[in-house]
C-alpha cells in the first residue's frame, strides 16, 4: 500500500468519475445532445462552451464522449461477465477434476489463444451483422480462454492445499468441495484479472469501431469518435487526442487497479 497508495487512489477515483458521468449522462448540465447539430459551431477547437471542441456538424465532442462511453463500457462489462461465467467455470472444473476434461479445456485454450485475436474478431464481425450482440460475442471469444487459463492455474494451486485434502478424506462430495472450498479462494484471482481484461476489451472494441466494424451509426462509441476525427485530423486533432486520452486513462486505471489486486492476493505469474 505504501508503494502504490496514491496512484491506486487516483486510478480508482478516475474509474468512479467515468462511471458516474456515464451513468448520469444527459442529466448533467454540461452534457448536451450528442447528435445536436449547430451550423455556427462547426469544427470549433476546445473552449469553455465546448470542452472537447465540436465535430463536423457542430456536435459537442465532450457530450459524444460521455454518451459513447455507455456502449464502450457496456461491451466491456458484458464481455467480462461472460468471460468470468464461462471461462471461470471451464477453468474451475478443468483444474479440479483434471483428467480428460482438463486436457480438452487446455486444448481449447491453446487453439483459441494461438489465433491472432484481432483477426478472429474481425472475421466474426464481418460474417455477421454489425450489431451490439455480434461485437459482444466476438470479443467474448478473447476473454473466455484467457480467464479460463487464469482460473485453472489458481484452481490447481488451491486443490493441493491441506484443507481441501482434509475435506476429501472426510468424504465430502467433490462438487461441495469445489463450491465451498475452492471457488471462494479462486475468486480473488478471477476478479483481479477481470480488471485487466476489461481494459483489453475496451481497446479491442475501440479498434473495431476505428475500423468501422463495431456497432453501426448513429450509435456512438469511443472508437467511432476517434475514427471520425482521423478523417479530418489536420483540422480536428482534438477529436483524436482528447477522446483517446479518456480511453487511455481509463485503460491505464483498469490495468493499475488489476495489477495492484494481483499483488495484493499474491498471484504468481510463474504459475499462470
Amino acid at each position: 500500500r505504501r508503494k502504490g497508495g496514491w496512484t491506486f487512489r487516483l486510478a480508482v477515483g478516475w474509474l468512479v468519475l467515468v462511471l458516474a458521468v456515464t451513468v448520469l449522462g444527459r442529466l448533467l448540465p454540461f452534457v448536451d445532445d450528442p447528435n445536436k447539430k449547430n451550423a455556427k459551431a462547426i469544427l470549433k477547437p476546445p473552449s469553455m462552451d465546448h470542452w472537447f471542441g465540436t465535430a463536423s456538424f457542430g456536435q459537442d465532442v465532450f457530450s459524444r464522449v460521455v454518451v459513447g462511453a455507455r456502449i464502450s463500457l457496456f461491451v466491456g462489462f458484458m464481455v467480462t461477465l461472460i468471460g468470468i461465467v464461462i471461462g471461470g467455470a471451464l477453468g474451475l472444473f478443468a483444474g479440479y477434476y483434471k483428467g480428460w476434461l482438463d486436457s480438452i479445456v487446455r486444448l481449447m485454450i491453446s487453439v483459441t489463444l494461438a489465433i491472432p485475436a484481432l483477426l478472429l474478431v474481425i472475421f466474426i464481425v464481418a460474417i455477421r451483422n454489425q450489431s451490439l450482440s455480434t461485437v459482444i460475442l466476438a470479443v467474448s471469444l478473447l476473454a473466455i480462454p484467457a480467464l479460463a487459463r487464469i482460473v485453472r492455474a489458481s484452481t490447481l494451486q488451491v486443490a493441493d492445499r491441506d484443507y481441501v485434502k482434509a475435506a476429501r478424506v472426510l468424504g465430502v462430495k467433490k462438487l461441495s468441495i469445489l463450491i465451498r472450498e475452492v471457488l471462494p479462494n479462486v475468486m480473488p484471482a478471477l476478479v483481479s484479472f477481470a480488471f485487466l481484461s476489461f481494459g483489453i476489451i475496451l481497446v479491442a472494441e475501440s479498434s473495431l469501431a476505428f475500423l468501422g466494424l463495431s456497432v453501426e451509426a448513429p450509435t456512438i462509441t469511443w472508437g467511432s469518435i476517434i475514427a471520425e476525427g482521423r478523417i479530418k485530423f489536420d483540422k480536428t486533432p482534438y477529436m483524436v487526442f482528447l477522446p483517446g486520452a479518456v480511453l487511455f486513462l481509463t485503460v491505464l486505471s483498469l490495468n493499475f487497479v488489476g495489477d495492484q489486486l494481483l499483488k495484493r492476493f499474491d498471484i504468481k505469474e510463474s504459475s499462470l
